[in-house]
């Protein structure tokens, strides 16, 4: 039974549209996003001398990488369920977040970094159409995915949690050598952007 918070949203057209049609996008990039990553995979990239992963001995922290990954998206849901406007916030943010990294990786090919340890995801890996893909890199998807949450909350202490996890989740993709340095700071930078935009879109509910 729908609840009072999203009962006003929902008779309202203009927020049913996006909503649907946001919902449509997503489904339609995580459809295209196997395919674009086996042409990725396929290509040469240049690899990087990075200072930083050259003093930093690579370990496998799949495990508290992801648990910490999806239980922020968890707490997000959680803290946005009874927000219909926050729904639709990081739903557009995904979209804008998934479709800016298809252009950045497309546009700065890259060799995944020496010494890479194998990161399992046992959900997203689903969508990838591969064992692990190596050159999704620039910039960091996971980290980014948890900055966006960040920036779409309303709560200062709710960003600052969710804000914290990105930041140890952007050491540990370090400590991995799944990512380069850089990609770890456009991973803090691009989700700015991200976010404005997918508050223009949804306007006037943000």
């Amino acid at each position: 039974m729908m609840n009072e918070q999203w009962r006003p949203y929902w008779r309202n057209k203009l927020f049913r549209n996006k909503l649907a049609l946001g919902i449509l996008i997503l489904v339609l990039l995580v459809a295209f996003l196997p395919y674009y990553f086996a042409f990725i995979e396929a290509r040469r990239g240049i690899q990087l001398n990075d200072i930083v992963l050259n003093y930093i001995d690579s370990a496998n922290v799949s495990i508290p990488t992801f648990i910490i990954i999806w239980s922020l998206s968890l707490w997000y849901l959680y803290k946005s369920a009874n927000d219909p406007a926050l729904i639709l916030l990081i739903l557009w943010g995904l979209n804008v977040l998934f479709i800016s990294r298809i252009i950045s990786i497309y546009l700065v090919p890259l060799d995944p970094p020496k010494d890479l340890v194998e990161l399992i995801d046992p959900i997203t890996n689903r969508f990838y159409g591969a064992k692990f893909i190596t050159k999704d890199l620039f910039f960091s998807g996971h980290t980014a995915t948890l900055v966006c949450l960040s920036l779409c909350l309303r709560k200062r202490k709710d960003q600052l949690i969710v804000l914290t996890g990105g930041i140890i989740v952007g050491i540990l993709v370090l400590v991995q050598h799944v990512h380069y340095t850089i990609d770890v700071i456009a991973a803090f930078v691009f989700p700015y952007f991200i976010i404005k935009i997918a508050r223009r879109i949804i306007a006037p509910f943000n």
